[in-house]
């Protein structure tokens, strides 16, 4: 709770008075090496992540992971991130990593520099570390340490959750906490509590016994992922243990759920080789929603049901041929539909395979914006999407296109965080990379918010299917071959919108210092809300921890879910 508060306090701080000649004398009172090691104390303390060692070790980790994206951000000219930068690479790190969208840091309406609303939260820590810590980011923005230890901070909340559940499990199969479990016993809790993670279920809402034969029933391929926890058991132990302690499965249920993202993914390719196969045209990325609902109904791929309201709202549906609608692919396989609702904390979604490569340009490039040709050359170098397979390049329409980003910044340069250079991604890799709809045009949310929100079904019905697919047959005469293969460049649409707006396009360039008052005053307002965006994520898993999973209300949406079967089996075949 201490730690929630500090980012708000550093907003509000560092609008006191940034401006002119105080704002730089101050500056230059700072030794950042000493204040780095005195916030990197402060941060151990708060956060009460144990011995030094143990700090340095995940700090480690952590940074190695964040780094490219880190280098490759506009910096102030310190040579550190702001709020909004901070969200973006956070939320990359989570995702890439483990397949978590974490509340609170992803984008608020489609921008980095937006807040997201937050409920008034508690808390406090001494006058010293807020002082310290408020002046460190104010002073400096985020360095890279500073980063991963906030990463660390979500991780120690996502830690504390799964105590929380595990505790409530213990007891409700009769177990103390302190007692060693056999290892029988302990798969029998590790496998209770993968039931509730999978299907979102709280296991004070129901039975162990209830929960197994609910993943038995719905989940075809549990047996697998009972293996798969018994693969992790193993990692995590290393030997075979005749009684396990509660803070060994703790350990376990740790790794499991940090590992889980990823062996999931399994399901979310498969996924995307059915949507390849149902294309018109393939490489297109699109599948025609008459192929759609198809293979809903003829294709036993009854996942494919999402109403066309709620696929629009999803991002998901190319409407540039309003005759003939399409599924973009790589914007349906990472929609919020296709995520687990794990935690009060984030969600278990597919990984994005388009981060992989922009993890990769970044590395290459090494800055905040390239030159076209020192981009195309990059990419060059990256595996071929899985639409041109084998030896290829970048076409020449698509270098044409990438000029003229080039040429819309005035700069001779491409900024690679912004939504310009995410279209022209799209067009790379139309089935890895999504397409970028402009901010406040999409309201992606899970099926239960939507319809909760909406007052309307996301699932089509088989009426509404057969509607559909008859009148895309019907307009597929009138529809030519050059048609479906230009329908990318149809949404091609000149608009940029950058994860940090105020940095300069040129190469590397600081951000610019604002003299005027006015749009001082402005960007207070943005750094308050970047932070309090930042602090979402701690905010939201504490309050839920602490009132040990039961809020009634949020639940209710759960369990409307868990009774409508096909939208659980839609979710993921785990």
């Amino acid at each position: 709770m201490h730690f929630i508060i500090l980012p708000l306090f550093t907003a509000f701080l560092s609008c006191s008075d940034l401006s002119g000649a105080d704002a730089t004398s101050f500056l230059e009172l700072i030794d950042p090496e000493k204040e780095h090691h005195a916030v990197l104390f402060e941060f151990e303390r708060l956060l009460g992540v144990g011995t030094r060692n143990v700090t340095d070790y995940r700090i480690g980790r952590l940074v190695e992971l964040l780094k490219p994206t880190f280098h490759a951000l506009p910096k102030n000219e310190r040579g550190r991130i702001g709020t909004g930068a901070a969200n973006y690479a956070l939320h990359r790190l989570f995702v890439r990593e483990h397949g978590w969208f974490v509340k609170g840091l992803h984008a608020s309406n489609g921008t980095w520099a937006e807040s997201t609303p937050m409920d008034r939260v508690g808390g406090q820590a001494d006058e010293h570390s807020h002082a310290l810590l408020a002046r460190q980011l104010y002073s400096l923005g985020f360095g890279l340490q500073e980063l991963a230890l906030f990463a660390v901070a979500i991780e120690n909340t996502i830690h504390g959750e799964k105590e929380s559940v595990l505790q409530t499990i213990y007891q409700q199969l009769g177990h103390m906490p302190e007692a060693r479990l056999s290892s029988t016993d302990a798969a029998n809790v590790i496998d209770v509590y993968m039931a509730s993670y999978i299907l979102g279920l709280r296991p004070t809402e129901t039975t162990p016994q209830q929960l197994i034969t609910t993943i038995e029933e719905q989940h075809p391929t549990w047996h697998e992922t009972r293996q798969f926890l018994r693969d992790v058991e193993q990692d995590v132990l290393a030997h075979k243990a005749s009684a396990v302690s509660f803070t060994e499965v703790s350990r376990i249920v740790e790794e499991a759920a940090a590992r889980f993202g990823r062996w999931q993914s399994r399901d979310c390719m498969a996924m995307k080789v059915q949507l390849m196969q149902m294309q018109d045209i393939a490489g297109s990325g699109r599948v025609s929603l008459a192929n759609f609902y198809h293979g809903a109904l003829h294709g036993e791929k009854w996942q494919f049901s999402e109403t066309v309201e709620y696929l629009r709202q999803l991002g998901a549906l190319d409407e540039s041929n309003p005759a003939k609608l399409h599924v973009i692919i790589p914007n349906y396989i990472n929609s919020p539909s296709n995520c687990l609702a794990s935690s009060s904390f984030y969600a278990v979604c597919c990984i994005n395979e388009c981060d992989d490569l922009l993890q990769q340009l970044e590395n290459k490039i090494g800055g905040p914006s390239a030159s076209p040709d020192q981009i195309v050359s990059a990419v060059s170098n990256l595996p071929p999407s899985s639409a041109t397979p084998g030896n290829w390049k970048v076409e020449e329409r698509l270098m044409w296109r990438l000029s003229e980003v080039a040429d819309y910044h005035g700069s001779g340069q491409v900024p690679l965080h912004g939504r310009l250079f995410a279209q022209w991604m799209h067009h790379v890799y139309p089935q890895e990379c999504a397409y970028p709809h402009l901010s406040g045009t999409t309201q992606p949310r899970r099926p239960e918010e939507f319809e909760e929100e909406t007052d309307q079904d996301a699932t089509a019905t088989e009426e509404e299917m057969l509607r559909l697919i008859q009148e895309g047959h019907q307009h597929r005469s009138n529809t030519t071959a050059f048609d479906e293969l230009d329908a990318c460049s149809s949404m091609w649409v000149m608009e940029e919108e950058l994860v940090v707006p105020e940095a300069s396009s040129a190469g590397g360039a600081p951000i610019a210092k604002r003299t005027h008052m006015s749009r001082f005053a402005m960007h207070c307002v943005a750094v308050i809300g970047a932070v309090a965006s930042l602090t979402l994520a701690l905010a939201a898993a504490l309050a839920p921890a602490r009132a040990s999973w039961a809020n009634e209300v949020d639940w209710q949406a759960a369990s409307k879910n868990a009774a409508r079967l096909p939208a659980l089996r839609r979710i993921h075949s785990v």
